[in-house]
């Protein structure tokens, strides 16, 4: 799997559903989900970075002639050694 850093991130949350969009120690994070957790890793002195290396799951390729797309993952946290992704629930409380 190739990493890379995300140089191009947006902002945009339009994927999920009653995210709130908040900024805390200068950045800016899609949910509340993400910027709580972002708060117990650093509470607990792990570090990490937000949104920062997007791994490569499938190179492009071509079958049949036609031309097939290749997948990124862009996981919310990356550790030296393991990587988070945060995901909230859709269901009313």
């Amino acid at each position: 799997m190739k990493k890379s850093g995300n140089e191009n991130h947006s902002m945009s949350n339009k994927k999920v559903k009653n995210a709130t969009p908040l900024e805390y120690d200068g950045i800016n994070f899609k949910s509340k989900l993400e910027m709580y957790c972002y708060k117990l890793l650093k509470e607990n002195q792990i570090p990490v970075e937000y949104e920062n290396v997007k791994f490569q799951i499938l190179e492009p390729f071509s079958y049949n002639d036609e031309k097939i797309r290749g997948m990124t993952f862009l996981p919310d946290f990356v550790g030296d050694t393991f990587v988070v992704e945060c995901k909230g629930s859709n269901r009313p409380l």
